[in-house]
């Protein structure tokens, strides 16, 4: 067990003040602290996470990690007697525990406990946390990445939003040292700033691949099937898709995204509408993308031609929608006004898949019939589901989305220090491992370009349950074969047709 570098004892109360399950997690956690608040980092590295420590039991049945009553230092130390001749890693975190929002506030909160928690299971005495408020604000998060530099930090984690991430890069590159940035804004990325964050763009990516993997299954039982099976088989690929997306700069990286990457995958995108920030404005765009008008001019032409029973069932007059597929890259309350608006407009989601983005995963979601059937991309369930567990044990709590990327983040330092004349760095060369990292949200790994790359699973909603359809590939060589092979097929297809 370690002790507890601090500054001061206000510090310290201010510390505890973040609650009972940060104080648990004391008991395996080095924390350096020089500003008012503090914070910590993520999680388990390729090819197997680190198990965590055995805990002693505490008489009366209560197994949970104990806080350990920390050693109090005043300004003028910084090395505890029992870490003489020890060489540190600093580890500066930095979030936004003062922001002015109260949501952001909340997550700098968890993601400090899920970084406690893996300082608790990396169990390396060399990793010391200098959390830093960073107050929400770009010239916050200046301010405490020259303090954590000043300190001696080794890398810097955090922070979350794109312009706080800005004016942290310069100071970080100046004094050599990586930044690990929870952003999602892939234009601060690179120059030593690497993105731990799920990007939209490989949501998509996942599921366009997925799409283009179950075309090839359609397409090799052809020769297996009768002629008109065949026909039924082909017309249940995928070859063109919709995107009905909200107009702001999430739902820009959707389209950008579905644009720059359908093309080679021999995809291509027919329809697109945008709707506001309320509610209301979604009815118009569903009507859009539904067709409507078209499929009430079919209906018109097939009762003027004496049409009786069902319109959908007469071939010569049935309408049916120029695409297979519609993305909705919408999450909440939002997407659960947003989807039933398609099947009452005339999109059948057992006819027209349903597609979404990480923002899926939420079990809300599991409540709206209209999404029953519809695919998207998530982490691993399993690390997912160990993770928030662990979590949960520790702070009785459910852990916030961005949780696991502190705790991710602070568990790959070990794997990525090397050893130079002047002591332990940390060396972007690891970073950017071709294996990468096996962390809460499953298989990892930063591109030179300090983007991230994910393994993701699809899944399905179903009723009450998130079906795995697609498990995520278990090492990236696997994923760039599946990958290489779907987009030759299609490009062969391409240019056979």
């Amino acid at each position: 067990m370690f002790g507890t570098e601090v500054m001061s004892m206000r510090v310290w109360t201010d510390f505890c003040r973040l609650g009972r399950g940060a104080a648990l997690l004391l008991a395996g956690t080095v924390l350096l602290v020089a500003c008012e608040t503090t914070a910590p980092p993520p999680g388990p590295a390729f090819p197997a996470p680190r198990p965590a420590p055995v805990l002693t039991p505490v008489p009366g049945g209560d197994d949970r990690p104990q806080p350990i009553e920390p050693q109090i230092l005043t300004a003028d130390g910084l090395v505890l007697p029992h870490m003489e001749g020890r060489e540190l890693v600093r580890i500066g975190l930095l979030l936004p525990f003062t922001s002015k929002s109260a949501a952001l506030r909340a997550e700098a909160r968890s993601m400090l406990s899920a970084a406690q928690m893996a300082i608790f299971e990396a169990a390396d005495p060399r990793l010391v946390l200098m959390p830093k408020d960073t107050s929400g604000t770009p010239s916050g998060a200046f301010e405490a990445a020259q303090a954590v530099i000043k300190d001696g930090a080794a890398v810097i984690l955090g922070p979350v939003l794109g312009n706080a991430v800005s004016s942290v890069a310069g100071p970080a590159k100046a004094a050599n040292i990586p930044v690990i940035a929870f952003s999602t804004d892939r234009s601060v990325a690179g120059n030593g700033v690497y993105l731990l964050s799920f990007l939209p763009e490989a949501d998509i990516e996942r599921m366009l691949d997925y799409l283009v993997g179950q075309n090839e299954k359609i397409f090799e039982d052809l020769s297996m099937l009768r002629p008109d099976a065949a026909i039924v088989a082909v017309d249940k690929t995928v070859r063109a898709l919709a995107l009905l997306r909200p107009d702001n700069g999430y739902g820009d990286r959707i389209e950008g995204a579905l644009f720059s990457q359908s093309a080679s995958r021999g995809l291509y995108i027919t329809d697109i509408a945008r709707y506001g920030r309320d509610s209301q404005s979604m009815a118009a765009p569903a009507r859009q993308i539904a067709h409507v008008e078209d499929r009430n001019k079919a209906i018109k032409v097939w009762e003027e031609a004496g049409g009786i029973g069902d319109p959908g069932l007469d071939p010569e007059f049935a309408f049916f929608l120029p695409y297979q597929a519609i993305f909705l890259p919408e999450s909440g309350v939002r997407l659960r006004s947003l989807a039933p608006l398609l099947p009452i407009n005339g999109v059948d989601p057992k006819i027209t898949h349903f597609i979404g983005t990480s923002l899926w995963n939420d079990e809300e979601l599991l409540r709206e019939p209209a999404l029953f059937g519809g695919w998207f991309p998530a982490p691993n369930a399993k690390d997912r589901a160990a993770f928030a567990q662990n979590y949960q044990q520790h702070f009785s709590q459910k852990p916030s989305r961005l949780a696991s990327l502190a705790h991710d983040g602070v568990m790959i330092i070990p794997q990525a220090l090397s050893n130079r004349r002047y002591g332990l760095v940390v060396d972007p060369g690891k970073l950017e491992t071709g294996s990468g990292f096996l962390g809460a949200d499953g298989l990892f790994r930063f591109n030179e370009d300090g983007l991230v790359q994910r393994a993701l699973s699809v899944f399905e909603i179903r009723p009450g349950k998130f079906r795995e359809i697609d498990p995520a590939p278990t090492t990236f060589e696997r994923q760039e074969e599946i990958i290489g092979t779907a987009g030759a097929v299609e490009q062969g297809r391409l240019l056979s047709q």
